[in-house]
């Protein structure tokens, strides 16, 4: 990532649009296979038939009324530092919500986005590693906009929350704007008030909550997030770090 591309990350870049498709990441990464794509580049879908979350959790759509796309990053950041990407996709998220005057969004660890304790949107992060560094990034995003019912009870969307239609193209223009500032600073010191920004939007941040670990029950409250991804939860009896999969939210 230089400055001067980040200011128009996905200005005259390469777009590709389907009517369906598996998923938008697999599609971009076979892209890549095939030519070197400019940063910027993005795929996105009207119904995406295979649709994949974090830990190969499946992501079901209705066709044509939510936003199903993936963008490609080359932010040469080390390895140990890929979640940033998570924070400021998640953050442009969170922005874009609260642009359109969604309330009461929060953050589910790592990086699934909740309006009123119900999910509105996930992230699945894949990169192409060389050396230690995060050469490529594939940043797929899955946010619900007009879909009324699902199949899930902990699931909402936009229409849900805000009792009207709204415009995707208009949503996903304001998702882009808001992801080239957040961008921006991922190489700068403001990285740090995103990290904060981030966490204190957390859900179960400094909260006590149940969460399921090793096929028990725990209670605890997060007190930390590292900046390789890691939560630290504190206990009654000890200082926990955990990392993706090993704990879930009750």
């Amino acid at each position: 990532m230089n400055n001067n591309s980040a200011k128009t990350l996905f200005d005259n870049k390469t777009y590709v649009f389907m009517t369906e498709c598996l998923s938008t990441n697999d599609y971009l990464l076979k892209l890549l296979k095939k030519k070197n794509y400019e940063e910027g580049t993005m795929v996105n879908t009207s119904y995406q038939k295979g649709g994949r979350g974090q830990r190969n959790n499946e992501w079901l759509s209705e066709k044509g009324k939510n936003l199903t796309f993936s963008f490609l990053l080359e932010p040469n950041i080390k390895l140990s530092n890929q979640f940033l990407l998570h924070i400021i996709t998640s953050i442009s998220i969170f922005k874009t919500l609260l642009k359109i005057n969604i309330k009461n969004i929060s953050i589910k660890w790592p990086n699934d986005i909740y309006v009123n304790d119900k999910k509105i949107a996930g992230i699945l992060i894949e990169n192409l590693v060389y050396r230690k560094f995060i050469h490529k990034s594939v940043i797929g995003v899955g946010l619900n906009i007009n879909q009324v019912n699902f199949s899930s009870l902990n699931a909402t969307s936009i229409i849900n929350e805000t009792m009207k239609k709204h415009n995707l193209n208009q949503i996903i223009q304001i998702f882009k704007s808001i992801f080239n500032k957040e961008y921006l600073k991922l190489n700068s010191n403001k990285i740090h008030e995103e990290f904060d920004y981030y966490k204190k939007n957390l859900i179960g941040y400094q909260i006590e909550k149940k969460y399921e670990y090793n096929s028990g029950v725990i209670k605890g409250k997060i007190i930390d997030v590292l900046s390789d991804g890691i939560l630290v939860i504190q206990t009654k009896d000890s200082i926990m770090k955990l990392n993706f999969g090993d704990i879930r939210l009750v």
